[in-house]
């Protein structure tokens, strides 16, 4: 088996993500489509293209946005990605990952902050962008 990618799944397990790059990094997102596809904000790790799909046939992609579209399991539900349409990288949501405890995640970026309900907080010092910053920076040419 190779050691080189690290492998996430989807609840049942017919969908499976082959990740070639783990940054350790991940981003937290307030806007209101995250927060409906998640029930709250969406902690998703950024991968870049490096990333395979196995399972294809049970996997449906809905665009979202005008930037990104998002990936999930027809079978069972489970919300995988969402990925940028020019670029094609992936962010992979932190859940599908099954990275244990020894594995060191820092919190990298909040988007959509101004978003962001009054009912919690994070104890981090990140950088953070409002909706009109997160729109100027993924509609420009990336």
């Amino acid at each position: 088996m190779d050691k080189h990618y690290h492998e996430a799944a989807c609840l049942c397990g017919k969908v499976r993500l082959k990740i070639h790059k783990l940054s350790g990094q991940f981003i937290v997102c307030h806007c209101d489509t995250c927060k409906k596809w998640n029930g709250g904000p969406q902690f998703a790790m950024p991968c870049g293209t490096g990333v395979e799909v196995q399972g294809i046939e049970y996997l449906s992609e809905f665009p979202s946005s005008p930037w990104a579209k998002r990936g999930f399991c027809r079978n069972c539900g489970t919300h995988l990605y969402y990925k940028l349409n020019q670029s094609g990288n992936y962010n992979v949501l932190l859940g599908v990952l099954g990275l244990d405890k020894k594995v060191k995640l820092e919190m990298s970026m909040q988007y959509f902050i101004d978003y962001k309900p009054d009912c919690y907080s994070f104890d981090n010092n990140c950088p953070v962008m409002t909706e009109a910053e997160v729109l100027e920076k993924f509609s420009s040419s990336n």
